[in-house]
């Protein structure tokens, strides 16, 4: 123990010599050269000085280095899968804002184009109105009102109850509400769902791929509006009690001023693939 104490006692004294010169002035070092020999000291010191106990510290420096780099990859990993993530949650704002937007269309001046339901080609709004007007005239078309209904289901049949103009749909709920678009109005179609049988019936109306097209005052003004309303016609899912009915609707939007004057309405009305025209009186 003594021995090593004096080895240590003499590698200091003979560092010390070496940085001073004898009693001359500290030489002048770069500071590499200061780096360097900071550090041999720090080993030295390590190596000999253990608190008393007879073992050395070995520092395997390939090792640190290679633990370093590794946390550096990892810190970098780390930053480059937050970048990305911001990137990603931006893109989706991004696409959420375009989707709520509403899409402009661009039409021919002075007309205003739809698509044939049958060919897809476009109809300008004359051609619209003409096919609209002959649908309602159409001697195979379907009349729907509140005497007259038709079987859609096994011992359930439609009737139309008529309609309503609104900018809220329904107009007191503190549930699901769907409101118009600004410069729109909800054209409401009422219907009941009647139920003849015996018995309570279970109705599923998903299974049968229910769409509507509006018609109205003879034209053509695409399909009705997609709801997650409890009582949307194309979605109904309830059980009906014998000779009960269940109050449905289907509803569109319309302009203001088409809202002002309303004077026919008609549906094309397509149940599993089959389209069939529909007169609502």
């Amino acid at each position: 123990m003594k021995k090593t104490r004096y080895l240590q006692a003499a590698l200091i004294a003979g560092l010390v010599f070496l940085l001073t010169g004898c009693g001359e002035k500290f030489p002048d070092l770069t500071q590499e050269q200061y780096d360097q020999t900071v550090e041999y000291a720090a080993g030295l010191l390590m190596k000999y000085s253990n608190n008393g106990q007879e073992r050395l510290v070995v520092v395997d420096v390939k090792q640190v280095l290679k633990e370093r780099q590794k946390e550096a990859a990892r810190a970098a990993e780390l930053e480059l899968a937050k970048e990305r993530a911001a990137k990603a949650k931006q893109e989706e704002e991004k696409a959420s804002v375009q989707q709520t937007q509403p899409q402009e269309t661009t039409e021919p001046e002075g007309q205003n184009l739809t698509t044939d339901p049958e060919t897809g080609e476009a109809l300008s709004e004359e051609a619209e109105s003409e096919e609209g007007a002959a649908a309602l005239s159409d001697p195979n078309a379907i009349t729907l009102a509140s005497d007259q209904s038709q079987e859609i289901l096994p011992d359930i049949s439609l009737s139309y109850q008529g309609y309503s103009v609104s900018s809220t749909y329904p107009e007191s709920s503190k549930s699901y509400v769907v409101n118009a678009d600004k410069g729109k109005r909800l054209l409401v179609l009422r219907f009941d769902l009647y139920n003849s049988s015996e018995s309570e019936k279970a109705v599923n109306m998903i299974p049968l791929g229910l769409s509507f097209k509006i018609i109205l005052n003879g034209t053509d003004i695409g399909y009705s509006s997609v709801t997650f309303l409890p009582n949307d016609l194309t979605s109904y899912v309830g059980k009906i009690d014998s000779k009960a009915h269940e109050s449905v609707v289907v509803l569109t939007q319309i302009s203001e001023k088409d809202a002002t004057k309303i004077e026919s309405l008609g549906m094309y009305v397509t149940i599993k693939g089959e389209t069939e025209t529909v007169i609502l009186k």
